[in-house]
């Protein structure tokens, strides 16, 4: 094993598992985005092969751009377009062409790698494995279980203690039950013979755990932590485990684990079992920045996977810190141990000189001599300082000190050059939420606007329960509804106001909510939120109160985001205001809170936020007050028992109090890493203080490393009170101590006369694109049915309707029910049914019956449903495939629910459905014997066939198949009814009949647009890409025609309407859409 070797990119890329220890600031992500492009270039990996997995969406998206990049700057270099401009460039360089070539082909199927998250390559692999987990595919993600927790617990109570006389306490079987089941649901239960762990407490524990795992499998839904259980349950299988192992290392060459410090122990399993030893596996962390054990991190994996690693390698450079920033954290930590088996690597700076300083002024100026500084308050003589005195001289001196900093003449220096320093160069990075909040309001009192970004979500706040009483009352009555939304911030009313006599503020409401519910017909949420807040008056009482630009700010993007939900889901105003609340209980802190003005504003958030980020400055209010342990802690604790991590419920005993120790241990580690966190977010300056109040810093990481045994590393055990300003290693070097007054005279911003000047309205000028729109085949179509003539559609109509006589007699489908309902759940079927599957009719029985568990139809009996659908996958399919049947298209081969988002039009001239009709009329595209001639001139002559075509096409294709010659074909799956006919039969759905069908409908638009999104998604992936080659039919199957009856040789079989588009017609139809080339 390779181990303390510094990364080298210059060098030949090491095989097999590396564990790349990552310092703060040292180029983690730049050093992936380089293996990557240099795996690409030498031919190690194929983009197909490259799997990247990182901790958050965010995260994922960034690291996506950032490889792209590297590979476009990769491609110029190797193209001679451009020189080398670092050591990855410098050994990319010897590449030459067949480097180009690779990086070409890499850059062309860039959407085939897989660079996501932990829990979306686990869902996405379960999909992939199909039969080889135990997953089901069509199960919901519930993001809590705690609900559910919690009505197993009520059942076991009721079961075991219905008849004792003094049973144990219900809410504390709750709190077992949801810490058991969910809280800590993966994590062994630690029960041994010589355990001091009540029996009875195990078996509870183990009951409710089971019951929550079969409640929510039998109720189909499932949480991140059963994606990752259900993974490792597939790998670890004994006889489906080994095969499923080599379709994952098969599947990915190179495998690179992102922020791996905070992994777990499943986490590790499914790589160790799936690519270790298989696959170049990459594990990319910093144990010194393992931070998150609240949410399951366990650094015992971590150190578990680095004596597995063939290669442990470091990086040892920072490139985001200053020199004297760096020097002062080594100084710091030198010799410290941040946990067990985690020892601080010391690391070099890039940047020699500091980055920030005090320009040339004659006003006032803020001295940057001492970069790092430990603010020490000194208490008043012969007083004692208490914790609230404390924070309050912290809170006062770090105002001053911001507005010093920005009023003292700063610059900083960037890729720009030298510029002021500005209020978002500084972060003030706090402990908790509650802190934050209080510097923030401090800061604003001073006139210096900040933005807490730990603050509760957006989803909780007082502007979106006011918006969800709004939608609510568009549609209800109710007076306590409407009394509430009049007493909302919204409307303004007091209860005075409502109480008066001559009180006119209901009636008004009423009449308000009148025109909004017309308002929200024509333009949804957030012109209906526009219409509330531009009433006369309205913004400017909002912004004018304390809070109002925040309440604004968060009113808006609450309905931007209801906005988009209501017209994805056509979601009525009383369900828009469930879907928000639903947001309250599922997003958690996903959805970021906007900044509530657009001045510049210092930047405060909690020291997890700011993990992976960096700032010029960063001020730590409270990072040394202390951790103090508890003198008992209650309840489960997980520790590490020496092999694993496991899940203790006792409440006393020797096993008790090994654990309550181990787990203290591990907290004052992670107390000592969340420190090392916090400093290396600087840049160029640090600024932290120190109380001497015993009750703040005692049990501090930072009073154990001011407590040290220098020589020996020994931590302290930071009781001992020692002031740092009395000790000289803290004031000799790179680290400076500094007292800060107390009492001091408080600070405000001043604002000049010309910043006052540059705030005015500003004027719109831009014309508005009101044509400019995110549409569907639906929306296109939705006025267009009463342009075909009766006599051309003998009275079809489009599926699906309900029809009350249907004959339950009738063969196969013919006698099953229409509607959205029965439709949908055919295509449920039709989507997730295994071809390759060993007994087909198996497996569509099964996809049937958990299709209607999870859209119960009393009247669609399971047996009978699959008996027909089995029918349909044998069917002969005639031109649109000769020879074979949906049945005879293996998985590979198959590609259901192909979504597509098709650019149309985005500036000048739009194309309009006149435009595609004349295409279609066209006789060199549409000839005379086409199944489809004579559509061209209905859909001439449909109304509003002016309007603009500008934005973007929406759809889902409900199957792409591939015939073995190549040929791809766009394949849609109706159950539309014939109106009128009380005995349906296959036969019926003959090529006059379903031609009939297709123009009432307006298929034939909806399939030609259909060919159109999968002509550009070949074009853009499928090497030598050739219309003339590759496209092939369009078939439109109507399941009820489909009996599986023999057919003659070169017809059309009952249900199986297939037309073959020229593949000019196709193209033309893309370029006349248009968005090719804006």
């Amino acid at each position: 094993m390779t181990t303390n070797t510094s990364f080298d990119i210059t060098q030949p890329l090491p095989q097999g598992t590396v564990l790349l220890a990552a310092s703060a600031g040292t180029g983690k992500t730049w050093t992936i985005s380089a293996v990557c492009a240099k795996a690409i270039a030498t031919g190690l990996v194929h983009m197909k092969n490259l799997l990247l997995v990182t901790f958050n969406r965010s995260a994922a998206r960034e690291l996506r751009g950032r490889v792209y990049e590297r590979l476009v700057n990769t491609r110029l270099l190797l193209a001679g377009a451009r020189e080398p401009s670092d050591p990855c460039d410098w050994s990319l360089i010897r590449c030459g062409r067949a480097g180009f070539t690779r990086v070409e082909s890499a850059l062309d199927n860039f959407d085939r790698a897989v660079i996501t998250t932990t829990h979306e390559f686990a869902s996405r692999m379960l999909v992939e494995l199909g039969v080889l987990s135990d997953h089901d595919p069509s199960s919901v993600l519930m993001t809590d279980l705690a609900p559910l927790a919690t009505e197993v617990s009520d059942d076991h109570y009721l079961a075991q203690y219905l008849d004792y006389d003094r049973p144990p306490s219900v809410r504390e079987k709750r709190e077992l039950s949801r810490d058991v089941a969910v809280k800590y649901g993966e994590v062994p239960i630690f029960s041994k013979e010589d355990a001091d762990t009540p029996v009875q407490d195990v078996l509870w524990s183990l009951s409710v755990r089971e019951d929550v795992r079969r409640r929510s499998k039998s109720r189909s839904v499932h949480t991140f932590d059963d994606l990752i259980g259900d993974l490792v349950k597939a790998l670890r299988d004994p006889y489906r485990g080994p095969l499923a192992c080599a379709t994952l290392a098969h599947r990915f060459g190179l495998v690179m684990v992102d922020e791996f410090q905070d992994t777990d122990p499943l986490q590790w399993e499914i790589l160790r079992r799936a690519f270790h030893g298989h696959s170049n596996l990459w594990l990319i962390g910093d144990p010194k920045q393992s931070i998150y054990a609240f949410r399951g991190a366990d650094i015992h994996a971590y150190q578990d996977a680095a004596q597995s690693a063939s290669h442990v390698l470091h990086l040892d450079v920072n490139y985001r810190t200053d020199k004297p920033i760096v020097e002062a954290v080594n100084t710091l930590f030198s010799n410290a141990q941040l946990g067990h088996g985690i020892s601080m690597e010391l690391v070099t700076a890039h940047h020699q000189e500091s980055r920030i300083k005090t320009a040339t002024t004659d006003g006032p100026r803020y001295h940057w001599s001492q970069p790092f500084q430990i603010r020490c308050l000194q208490a008043p003589a012969g007083a004692q300082l208490n914790t609230a005195t404390s924070d309050q001289f912290v809170t006062e001196d770090l105002v001053n000190q911001v507005i010093m900093m920005l009023e003292g003449g700063t610059v900083v220096q960037d890729g720009d050059g030298l510029r002021p320093l500005r209020p978002n160069d500084i972060a003030i990075l706090v402990r908790t939420r509650r802190r934050g909040a209080e510097l923030a309001t401090a800061l604003s009192q001073a006139h210096q606007p900040a933005v807490f970004s730990g603050a509760s979500p957006v989803w909780s706040s007082q502007a979106a329960e006011d918006l969800m009483t709004l939608l609510e009352a568009l549609e209800n009555t109710d007076e306590r509804l409407r009394t509430r939304l009049c007493l909302s911030d919204l409307i303004g009313a007091t209860p005075a106001d409502l109480a008066a006599s001559d009180s006119r503020v209901r009636s008004d409401l009423a009449i308000d909510l009148a025109r909004w519910s017309s308002t929200w017909t024509m333009t949804g949420v957030w012109g209906t939120v526009e219409a509330v807040l531009h009433r006369p008056g309205v913004l400017v009482r909002l912004v004018s109160m304390a809070g109002g630009e925040r309440y604004v700010t968060d009113l808006r993007q609450v309905a931007q985001k209801a906005h988009i939900a209501a017209c994805e889901g056509r979601l009525t105003a009383t369900a828009t205001a469930a879907w928000i609340r639903e947001q309250q209980q599922l997003a958690g802190d996903d959805e970021p809170r906007r900044l509530d003005s657009d001045q510049q504003a210092v930047i405060i958030m909690t020291i997890h936020e700011a993990k992976g980020l960096g700032f010029p400055v960063v001020l730590l209010p409270d990072i040394t007050n202390g951790w103090a342990p508890k003198q008992s802690i209650n309840g489960p604790i997980v520790w590490h028992d020496g092999q694993r991590r496991v899940l203790d419920i006792s409440s006393q005993g020797t096993d008790r109090s090994i654990a309550v120790e181990s787990h203290e241990e591990d907290e004052r580690g992670e107390n000592l890493r969340l420190l090392y966190v916090a400093l290396t977010r600087a840049r160029s300056a640090v600024q932290l203080w120190w109380s001497p109040c015993p009750r703040r810093h005692r049990w501090s990481a930072f009073q154990r490393l001011v407590e040290m045994d220098r020589t020996t590393g020994e931590l302290g055990l930071g009781v001992a009170g020692t002031d740092p300003g009395t000790l000289p290693w803290l004031n000799s070097g790179p680290i400076a101590t500094v007292i800060a007054p107390t009492n001091q005279k408080l600070l405000t911003r001043s604002v000049s006369a010309q910043a006052r000047a540059c705030v005015a309205p500003r004027t719109l000028t831009r014309p508005l694109d009101t044509a400019f729109a995110r549409t569907s085949y639906s929306g296109l179509t939705a006025n267009l049915h009463a342009a075909v003539s009766e006599s051309m559609t003998n009275n079809l109509i489009d599926e699906p309707v309900d029809d009350e006589s249907v004959d339950d007699t009738a063969p196969g489908l013919c006698g099953l029910p229409g509607g959205t309902s029965f439709g949908t759940l055919v295509h449920t079927v039709l989507e997730y049914i295994d071809t390759a599957a060993t007994d087909l009719s198996s497996e569509v029985l099964s996809i049937t019956r958990r299709a209607l568990r999870m859209s119960p139809l009393p009247d669609v009996p399971p047996s009978e449903l699959a008996t027909s659908l089995e029918q349909v996958l044998h069917s002969d399919l005639g031109p649109l495939a000769p020879g074979m049947t949906l049945a005879d298209f293996s998985p590979a081969d198959r590609l259901a629910e192909m979504n597509f988002e098709l650019a149309m039009t985005q500036h000048g001239r739009s194309t309009t459905m006149t435009d595609l009709a004349s295409l279609l009329c066209d006789p060199s595209l549409v000839p005379p014997d086409d199944p489809i001639s004579g559509y061209g001139e209905i859909l001439a002559h449909i109304p509003n066939g002016d309007q603009a075509l500008r934005g973007f096409l929406t759809g889902s294709i409900d199957a792409v198949l591939r015939r073995p010659d190549g040929r791809h074909l766009v394949v849609d799956y109706k159950t539309n009814r014939i109106p009128g006919v009380h005995k349906l039969s296959p036969h019926m759905y003959d090529a006059h009949t379903m031609r009939a069908i297709m123009f009432s409908s307006h298929y034939p638009l909806q399939g030609l647009l259909y060919s159109a999104a999968l002509h550009r998604f070949l074009a853009s992936s499928l090497p030598g890409y050739d219309p003339a080659t590759h496209l092939g039919p369009i078939g439109y199957l109507f399941v009820r025609g489909m009996a599986d009856r023999p057919v003659p040789d070169g017809d059309m079989p009952d249900g199986v309407f297939t037309w073959h588009p020229r593949p000019e017609l196709i193209e033309a139809i893309s370029e006349q859409l248009g968005g090719l080339h804006d």
